[in-house]
C-alpha cells in the first residue's frame, strides 16, 4: 500500500468514526509523501496539487516534504475553495528566514479581489505576516505579524485563521497563539478566483525553503483543534485528551503532583479519573471519578484535593481523562490510561540487578536511593540470614559501595537501609554471584517438557576440581 493511501485510509477512518466541525469543513490536506513524481496528492481527493519547474522531493517533519529552491518554482493546487472562514497550517523549515510570498491564493495585483497569503518583508527578516484581501486601499489594515524571531536550523508549525464573520485574524506559532486583530471592514477571502499556490504566488518574491503537511479548513480550528494537528490529526479530529504530564510511566519524586494534558479537539469539558487502581480508573468505579472541569490541569496530594494526606511512596498512580461536548453526539471520548509512580522510601534499582551471575571481583555496587532519602546504612556478607537479620549497617553517604576484592564463585547477599532523617527503612536482600561460579544448567532453570531420561550438563567453576550433584 503506499504512503499516500495509507493517510487516505486513516483519514476516512476518522471520519467515519468522529463528527466533528473541523473534520466536516477540512478542504484539502497534502501530507506531500509521494517521494516522486509531479503530483501532490490532496488526501481528501480533490485538490491534488501540480509540480511546475525544480521543486523536490527531500525528507521531512513526517515522511516527505517538498523543498522550493526560489524563482518560477512552484506547486498549483487549482482554485480551492476556501471560505467564508478559513484555517491554515503546515510545518516549514526556512533556513533563509524570509517568507516572501510563500501560499496563498490572490493575483499578486493591489485590488479590491478578495484574497490570502503568507509572506514577509524586508524589514522585518525573521517574522511572518499573513494578509487578507478584499477592501479598497489594498492590503492595508487587513495583515497580521507573528512577531517571534523564526530558527532558521529546524521545523516549526505555523497556523492561520480568518472569521469571516467577526474578519478576526489568528497567527500560531508551535500551537501557541501569538497574534490576533480585526481587519477593517470589507476584508474578505472569498470567493476566489484565483489558484491555491505553494512557493511562489502571484506576482510577488519566490520563496526558498521546505514545507509538510499542509491543510486547510473552511472553519476556523479552536486551539485544541490546532494542537492535535501539530500532534498528526490533520482532520483536526483527535477527539481524545493527548500528551499527559508527567508522561506515561514517569517516576514522580513528590508527594503531590499537577498532572495536564492537550484538550481533544472538541473538548468543553474533562472529566477527570485517577486512582491507584488500574483497573478501577479503566472502568471509571469506586471513587475513582474526581468531577468534570474546563481547565486542563488537576492538583492531586494537597488538603482539599484527591489524596488530601499526600500521594504515598512506593505507588503507582493511573489517570484518565475523558473529553466531554455535550453538543456533540459521540461525547464523551474515553481517554487512555496513563500512570505515574512515587517512588518508594526504600532503595531500588540494585546494580548488578538481582540475582546476577559473573559478577566482577572489584564490583562497585550502586542502587537508585529511595524517596527523600539522606543516608544509606550498608549490610553486606556471605549469608544470606546474617544480612537479613542485622540491626544495622554501615553508614554511606553517596548511593555507592565497594566490597572487593571479591571471592571467585561466591554469591554475596546485601541490603541497603535507608534515613530520611526521622525514620529508617529496611531494604530488600539482594545478591549476585562473582565469576568462576558454576553456569549454563542444561536443561536450563525451570524448563518444561524434559524427557525422563535428560543427561544433566553445566560449565563447571573455574576453581572446581571436582562436582558433588544433588
Amino acid at each position: 500500500m503506499s504512503r499516500k493511501l495509507v493517510y487516505l485510509t486513516s483519514f476516512v477512518l476518522v471520519l467515519c468514526v468522529t463528527s466533528g466541525a473541523a473534520n466536516a469543513y477540512l478542504v484539502a490536506y497534502w501530507p506531500m509523501d509521494e517521494g516522486s513524481g509531479t503530483t501532490v496528492g490532496d488526501a481528501t481527493g480533490t485538490w491534488d496539487g501540480t509540480i511546475t519547474g525544480s521543486v523536490t522531493w527531500v525528507d521531512g517533519k513526517e515522511g516527505m516534504a517538498l523543498e522550493f529552491p526560489g524563482g518560477q518554482n512552484y506547486v498549483d493546487c487549482g482554485n480551492v475553495e476556501i471560505g467564508p472562514d478559513m484555517t491554515l497550517a503546515y510545518w516549514c523549515f526556512n533556513p533563509e528566514k524570509t517568507f516572501e510570498r510563500s501560499i496563498g491564493q490572490h493575483s499578486g495585483n493591489y485590488t479590491t479581489d478578495p484574497g490570502w497569503c503568507v509572506y514577509s518583508r524586508n524589514e522585518s527578516e525573521g517574522t511572518v505576516w499573513f494578509r487578507v484581501h478584499g477592501a479598497d486601499d489594498a492590503w492595508n489594515g487587513g495583515d497580521i505579524i507573528i512577531p517571534d524571531n523564526l530558527p532558521n536550523t529546524e521545523w516549526y508549525h505555523l497556523t492561520f485563521t480568518f472569521d469571516g464573520t467577526t474578519r478576526e485574524l489568528k497567527g500560531y506559532l508551535n500551537g501557541e497563539l501569538k497574534v490576533s486583530k480585526n481587519c477593517e471592514e470589507g476584508r474578505s477571502i472569498y470567493p476566489n478566483t484565483n489558484d491555491l499556490r505553494m512557493g511562489h504566488v502571484g506576482t510577488g518574491e519566490p520563496f526558498s525553503g521546505m514545507f509538510d503537511e499542509v491543510a486547510v479548513w473552511n472553519h476556523v480550528l479552536t486551539e485544541g483543534e490546532i494542537l492535535a494537528v501539530m500532534a498528526g490529526h490533520i482532520g483536526g479530529a483527535n477527539p481524545c485528551a493527548f500528551s499527559p504530564d508527567p508522561a506515561d510511566g514517569d517516576l514522580h519524586e513528590d508527594t503531590w503532583i499537577t498532572l495536564s494534558w492537550k484538550p481533544g479537539g472538541f473538548a468543553v469539558s474533562h472529566d477527570i479519573y485517577l486512582g491507584d487502581n488500574f483497573e478501577d480508573v479503566n472502568n471509571g468505579v469506586g471513587d475513582t471519578f474526581r468531577g468534570n472541569q474546563g481547565d486542563t490541569y488537576y492538583v492531586a496530594g494537597f488538603p482539599g484535593y484527591a489524596y488530601p494526606d499526600g500521594l504515598v511512596p512506593g505507588t503507582t498512580y493511573y489517570w484518565r481523562i475523558d473529553e466531554v461536548n455535550e453538543a456533540e453526539p459521540n461525547s464523551p471520548w474515553k481517554g487512555d490510561v496513563w500512570s505515574f509512580l512515587i517512588p518508594p522510601k526504600t532503595a531500588y534499582y540494585p546494580e548488578p540487578a538481582d540475582g546476577v551471575e559473573f559478577v566482577d571481583l572489584n564490583v562497585q555496587l550502586t542502587w537508585t536511593a529511595g524517596y527523600g532519602a539522606k543516608l544509606h546504612y550498608i549490610v553486606f556478607g556471605e549469608d544470606f540470614d546474617e544480612v537479613s537479620n542485622a540491626v544495622a549497617g554501615t553508614p554511606n553517604g553517596p548511593a555507592t559501595y565497594s566490597p572487593g576484592p571479591l571471592k571467585l564463585a561466591k554469591t554475596y547477599y546485601w541490603r541497603v537501609d535507608e534515613f530520611d532523617g526521622v525514620e529508617t527503612y529496611k531494604g530488600e536482600i539482594w545478591s549476585f554471584t562473582t565469576l568462576g561460579a558454576v553456569s549454563g544448567p542444561n536443561p536450563s532453570d525451570g524448563a518444561m517438557g524434559v524427557k525422563p531420561t535428560v543427561v544433566l550438563g553445566w560449565d563447571a567453576g573455574a576453581v572446581a576440581a571436582s562436582h558433588e550433584v544433588y
